[in-house]
């Protein structure tokens, strides 16, 4: 119990203290009450942060309503912005599409407007002279030469009024019976050319803008294709040919043909035996036939028709003189507008349509044709006689190699009565097709079968792509190494 007593005593003398000591205690209850009002105002800090809150939720509904629409509308902003860096034009809205547009002012990069734009060019079709034939294509034909103007007559006789021959004098001209405005003279100071080629050379390099022009005004715009036609071993027409094909290949580009050398084709005469005897007409012959067989080949040029006259003075025994050159150039003239005037027909049976025409005659090198009459059509064999006898007889020109062919057309015409009663003829027809594609080394063969009212059975034949009759040019080199000698 008397340990007791000395606790009592420290009890005691710290409750004196606590009572004496009033300074502590003031600064006591001071940093209580800064700590107080520390309290307070970090109360008051949370209480103004959490009431921010619960005044939100006590606005009036409209207030409530018109903040909402704010925030949501403040919140869309950056997601709109994101949205137009895009390039997608389809999610943007329609407002931002419209002020995109109106930002640029397309007016300032137009260009103005010209006085030109109110005038339309008047494109129409230039129609020259016009034909008269029914055929499946539109021929222009130039005639250098005696020859070439010989020819050119022939073809306007029939219809192909699109015509031209040209030639350094005018006694040549005169004589042929076509418009005076289709001749055209290539006046060189001299009459004629006198054999000489470097003259007709000369003379057409000098006219070659007039003769286009003429050639633009006579033919028009309406022409398929272009044909130059001349007799080898002269000095106007050998001498001025290939001057006249690159008239009429400027005159094909002018029209919009396709592929010029393709529409550009020539038909050269070869001379006789007798003619060729002399060594300068052998000469002239040979140099411009090896010339434009290379062109052919090259299908810079498209047919290459080459007319034996020789071959045909045989063919035509005991004519007249003034009956010759006339039935040598219809006989030809007629034979080429025959499959012309075929490939425009229908047929109820096999068809020879423009196509196979245009395809044969624009295939390159040289070209044949003929025509026979056969006689026994009821025997197969002999009918496959008569298209081999056609090839090796009757053709224009010998000395090609069949064999080179690229395609041949062969079209048979018979009468009505003889298609509607034969029997087996279509089987006979069938192999002399098969016969003439064994003999041009399988060239394809396009096919007619036509009627008449003749009552009689025709074959024609035409061949395309050949090689050049070496064996005939031989023969002019011949003459010139007789001559030389």
């Amino acid at each position: 119990m008397a340990k007791a007593k000395p606790s009592t005593k420290k009890r005691a003398t710290t409750r004196k203290r606590s009572s004496t000591s009033k300074p502590r205690a003031s600064r006591k209850s001071t940093t209580s009450k800064k700590r107080t009002t520390t309290k307070s105002a970090a109360t008051r800090t949370r209480v103004t942060k959490k009431t921010t809150r619960p005044t939100v939720r006590k606005q009036s509904p409209k207030t409530a309503a018109k903040k909402r629409t704010t925030t949501k509308v403040l919140a869309t902003r950056p997601k709109v912005r994101k949205k137009t860096v895009r390039p997608s034009i389809r999610k943007q809205s329609p407002k931002t599409a419209a002020k995109s547009k109106s930002d640029f002012d397309f007016n300032k990069w137009l260009l103005p407007t010209l006085a030109l734009e109110q005038y339309e060019p008047d494109i129409t079709e230039e129609v020259g002279v016009e034909d008269k034939i029914k055929g499946s294509t539109r021929y222009a034909w130039i005639g250098a030469g005696q020859c070439g103007g010989r020819l050119v007559k022939s073809f306007h006789d029939l219809g192909y009024r699109k015509a031209l021959a040209v030639n350094t004098t005018n006694n040549d001209l005169n004589l042929l019976d076509i418009p005076k405005s289709q001749k055209f003279l290539m006046d060189i100071g001299k009459k004629g050319a006198g054999k000489d080629m470097q003259r007709g050379k000369e003379a057409v390099q000098e006219y070659a803008q007039d003769i286009l022009h003429l050639a633009k005004k006579t033919f028009g715009t309406q022409v398929d294709h272009i044909m130059v036609c001349f007799g080898a071993g002269g000095g106007t027409g050998s001498g001025s040919v290939l001057g006249l094909i690159e008239i009429a290949k400027k005159y094909a580009r002018y029209i919009g043909l396709e592929n010029p050398d393709r529409k550009i084709g020539v038909v050269m005469t070869l001379p006789t035996v007798g003619e060729a005897n002399s060594p300068l007409v052998a000469e002239n012959s040979w140099n411009i036939a090896t010339q434009l067989s290379q062109l052919a080949s090259k299908g810079q040029i498209s047919p290459l028709i080459i007319v034996d006259n020789d071959k045909i003075n045989q063919m035509y025994p005991g004519m007249t003189v003034r009956s010759f050159w006339p039935n040598i150039n219809s006989t030809f003239a007629s034979l080429f507008d025959i499959f012309n005037r075929l490939s425009a027909l229908s047929s109820r049976y096999t068809s020879f349509d423009p196509v196979d025409y245009h395809s044969i005659m624009e295939s390159g090198g040289c070209a044949i044709m003929g025509l026979t009459k056969v006689e026994k059509f009821g025997d197969k064999f002999e009918l496959s006689k008569a298209v081999k006898r056609n090839l090796e007889k009757t053709l224009l020109a010998g000395g090609f190699d069949l064999s080179s062919a690229k395609l041949a057309g062969c079209i048979f015409v018979g009468g009505k009565k003889m298609v509607g009663s034969s029997k087996g003829l279509q089987d006979n027809i069938n192999y002399a097709f098969d016969v003439l594609s064994e003999i041009t080394g399988r060239a394809t063969i396009h096919r007619g079968i036509y009627e008449d009212v003749r009552d009689s059975l025709r074959a024609y034949t035409i061949i395309g792509g050949l090689d050049s009759p070496a064996a005939r040019l031989e023969e002019l080199k011949s003459c010139m190494a007789v001559g030389v000698h």
